[in-house]
């Protein structure tokens, strides 16, 4: 893992920008990013439900993208290097003529040549942090498939960013995305029990007396 990963991922991305090619199968994605399949396919999932935008699905239009990355992930886990999928989901087209035409792809570019820096604490990407990696998107696809507010824009976000720096390679974004993750992971946990609590005590009035 070197300088090169970074520059591989980005120059396959922009490959696929230039090329006259506007739709793909996703079997032909995988297959195109190889051994950075998993990584890459769960950060193109989460892509748009971390972006800044009002609900549009009532909450569940993160069900999808929460149930994919629980299914990479735990290809990641066993050891499967190459994303595995059913003719089904490799059949499908995407058309990425947005990511062609978008303002804000050539900005990406841009930030990060920037700001990352693939030779940052490289000791920090091994086997233990990988699998770390997957154990934490995991929890946070769990939340993904909770149609609650407040409960799909952050775990998407956490899953989108630490995909994004360990293909880019950049040891200190990405350990600081593994503790922020892990940070806002106990934040759910406190919240989750707290509300719990607040329901029990008042639950004379939202089950109208019934539950006493």
């Amino acid at each position: 893992m070197t300088e090169s990963r970074k520059q591989g991922f980005l120059q396959k991305v922009q490959d696929l920008i230039d090329n006259n090619k506007n739709e793909y199968t996703v079997g032909e994605l995988l297959d195109y990013f190889g051994t950075e399949s998993i990584i890459a396919f769960m950060f193109c999932i989460t892509l748009i439900t971390s972006l800044p935008l009002p609900p549009w699905g009532g909450g569940f239009e993160t069900i999808p993208g929460g149930l994919l990355c629980i299914l990479l992930s735990l290809q990641g886990l066993v050891g499967i290097e190459k994303a595995y999928a059913p003719d089904f989901i490799r059949n499908k087209i995407i058309d990425i003529s947005i990511l062609k035409d978008s303002e804000y792809t050539s900005q990406f570019f841009q930030l990060v040549d920037a700001y990352i820096n693939p030779n940052s604490y490289k000791w920090i990407f091994n086997a233990i942090t990988v699998r770390i990696m997957y154990i934490m998107i995991i929890l946070c696809s769990l939340l993904m498939l909770v149609p609650i507010v407040f409960t799909n824009g952050p775990p998407s976000q956490c899953i989108t960013l630490l995909c994004l720096t360990w293909l880019l390679y950049d040891g200190f974004f990405f350990g600081l995305l593994l503790c922020l993750t892990l940070f806002i992971l106990f934040m759910y946990v406190f919240l989750f029990f707290y509300f719990s609590k607040w329901l029990y005590r008042t639950r004379k009035t939202w089950t109208f007396g019934l539950w006493k």
